[in-house]
């Protein structure tokens, strides 16, 4: 077990946690959890499946999904690195090895249009909460490179092709403001990144301090290179935008 997991059993409350507060149970069996910092389950999924909420709570929403004899978990969080990385964390417990972090992100470069699907191998960490992964804190290690887990990858790429859905493979910087971020885009792109959001990076870090795999679906929802903003899209671009984030419904129940 990892320094970071050991030191938070030694100083916190002996409760579950992860019961306590996100509702999951630790003796439970799940194929895959999905986790989501915005998006709710009837965005994405057919109304025909079956999604049976189980808890409901300050920090987050969670919901059970069974299909063709798999068991998955989606929890929609609140926005922000620092909500992925106190949930990550908890499931070290959890009886799951499979994550898949879903949500939006804005294009960097032209050539990636809204609608796009990103399986990313790599997130850029510009945010700071991915700093308190490291056993020791370092302002050197902002900006590094955390990877997705190659093998999950590999499997969600493979459905997407057999379903005929064009996936990139393009590397995400990670921020903590929307604001902010603007002043700086320039930077990011001379850093390689192609698109940008706010939890990948450190959630991908936290999956793999848990020694569990990762892998990310994530739909271009604007695009700050061609002036297509998040807010003010064309009715076109939107209902692109929605009916992409149907078939994410599609992959993620492949899995």
């Amino acid at each position: 077990m990892n320094k970071l997991i050991k030191s938070f059993e030694k100083n916190s409350l002996p409760n579950d946690m992860l019961k306590d507060i996100y509702g999951i149970s630790n003796k439970e069996r799940f194929d895959c959890i999905f986790v989501a910092p915005s998006w709710t389950p009837d965005k994405i999924f057919d109304k025909k499946i079956k999604v049976k909420q189980i808890f409901s709570g300050r920090f987050a929403n969670t919901f059970n999904i069974k299909h063709n004899k798999k068991n998955y978990l989606f929890i929609t969080l609140q926005i922000g690195a620092p909500n992925i990385i106190d949930f990550c964390l908890l499931c070290y417990k959890a009886h799951c090895d499979n994550f898949v972090f879903i949500g939006s992100v804005g294009a960097l470069v032209p050539e990636v249009k809204v609608g796009d699907i990103i399986v990313p191998e790599y997130a850029i960490s510009g945010n700071g909460a991915t700093l308190y992964l490291h056993d020791k804190l370092d302002s050197q290690n902002i900006f590094e490179k955390i990877y997705s887990t190659k093998k999950l990858n590999k499997q969600i790429v493979s459905i997407c092709h057999d379903k005929n859905i064009k996936v990139l493979n393009i590397p995400v910087i990670s921020m903590d403001s929307v604001m902010s971020e603007y002043l700086h885009l320039n930077e990011f792109r001379t850093m390689g990144a192609k698109a940008i959001e706010m939890e990948t990076a450190t959630f991908f870090g936290c999956i793999k301090k848990i020694k569990k795999n990762a892998s990310a679906l994530l739909v271009v929802s604007d695009n700050s290179a061609t002036g297509e903003h998040l807010i003010g899209r064309t009715e076109e671009d939107k209902k692109h935008y929605h009916n992409v984030r149907k078939q994410i419904g599609d992959i993620l129940l492949s899995i």
